[in-house]
C-alpha cells in the first residue's frame, strides 16, 4: 500500500505542475483516504467511507472518531479531504457528507455540504470559513 501511495504522490505532482487534473477511481480514493488520515498528525480517526447515490446526488461520506473538544478541527478537516478528494476522482460527487462519533455514549453529528460550495472555500479559497459555514455547511445531531 505504501509503494502505491509513493508512485501516486510524484504524479500528482507532476499532474499539478502541468495543470492538469489526475481522476482516480473509488478504489485509489479509498486508499488515499485512509492514507491521507492515517499520515496527518492532527487527522480524526477513520472509521469508514461510502461512495453512493442518493436523490439524484452523487455522494462521498466520511465517517470519523472525535471528541467534543476538537470537533471544530474535526469537522474541517474532514470537510476538506473530501473536498481535495472530489477534486481529483473519476466519479463527480455533488454531495459531502460528514459522520461525527463522540464515544459510546453520545449520538453521532452529521453535517453536510454541496461539493460545489466547498471547494470554494477548501480547493479555491475563494472565500473564508465564516461564509462556508454559513452558505454550505448544515449540521444535524449531537
Amino acid at each position: 500500500m505504501i509503494l502505491i501511495i509513493k508512485r501516486i504522490i510524484p504524479l500528482l505532482i507532476l499532474q499539478i505542475v502541468f495543470a492538469d487534473s489526475p481522476k482516480f477511481g473509488d478504489t485509489q480514493i479509498t486508499i488515499m483516504l485512509k492514507e491521507y488520515f492515517h499520515a496527518a498528525k492532527n487527522a480524526p480517526d477513520l472509521i469508514g467511507q461510502r461512495f453512493y447515490q442518493n436523490r439524484g446526488e452523487m455522494v462521498i461520506q466520511l465517517e470519523i472518531e472525535s471528541t467534543v473538544g476538537n470537533v471544530n478541527e474535526s469537522l474541517l478537516f474532514g470537510f476538506n479531504a473530501m473536498s481535495q478528494i472530489a477534486n481529483v476522482s473519476k466519479t463527480t460527487f455533488t454531495e459531502a457528507v460528514l459522520i461525527m462519533h463522540f464515544g459510546d455514549k453520545a449520538l453521532p453529528a452529521v453535517a453536510k455540504s454541496k461539493i460545489d460550495c466547498s471547494k470554494e472555500f477548501f480547493v479555491d479559497n475563494s472565500f473564508n470559513e465564516n461564509k462556508w459555514r454559513k452558505d454550505c455547511l448544515t449540521i444535524a445531531g449531537g
